[in-house]
């Protein structure tokens, strides 16, 4: 089953999750560094599994679930749903910023710029590749999951957030060229 990596990801803990349910935990999961990368390049994983978020939005493919799910209707076979929770996730605000850069995952931007009013808002991969570029950069905010973060007294935590999240599995077909 591939999906988003590291294991500290939704994606990965999900993966987890449907196949000791289903799999009785016999599935290997492969993480991908991006859903970008993993989408293009389906053609090498016939017959194997994607898991991807209904929630999936992508600036570099400018898609959303929504497009991938119809404009691979050849390529990937819809085989079930589910839900689970993500882990919790929190709006970090680093009081010493001088900037109003915020960093997130795609998917979870629009939500970032609600909760913070004119953060300017950088998107990563993953939620967790989203709190590495905050620390390197010194933004002022990114919204992640909770398990991600350690508090300085520098940071607090201005929101919290835990919602579920609807997650399709497909299989994969093998892509005639």
């Amino acid at each position: 089953m591939h999906t988003l990596g590291p294991a500290v990801t939704d994606s990965y803990a999900a993966a987890q999750t449907y196949n000791q349910a289903h799999w009785q935990g016999s599935a290997e999961i492969i993480g991908h560094p991006s859903f970008e990368t993993l989408l293009t390049n389906l053609a090498q994983y016939p017959g194997d599994y994607l898991l991807i978020p209904a929630a999936f939005k992508s600036p570099q493919l400018q898609a959303s679930w929504g497009d991938i799910h119809y404009a691979l209707l050849d390529t990937l076979q819809l085989q079930a749903t589910f839900i689970t929770p993500l882990a919790p996730l929190v709006v970090v605000q680093r009081l010493s910023a001088d900037n109003r850069v915020g960093y997130t995952h795609a998917a979870t931007a629009q939500l970032l710029a609600r909760s913070v009013h004119g953060v300017t808002v950088q998107t990563a991969a993953s939620k967790y590749q989203a709190y590495q570029l905050y620390q390197k950069n010194l933004a002022a905010y990114v919204l992640t999951n909770e398990k991600n973060v350690t508090l300085t007294a520098d940071e607090r935590i201005i929101k919290r957030l835990t919602p579920p999240m609807v997650w399709c599995l497909y299989q994969i077909n093998e892509v005639l060229e």
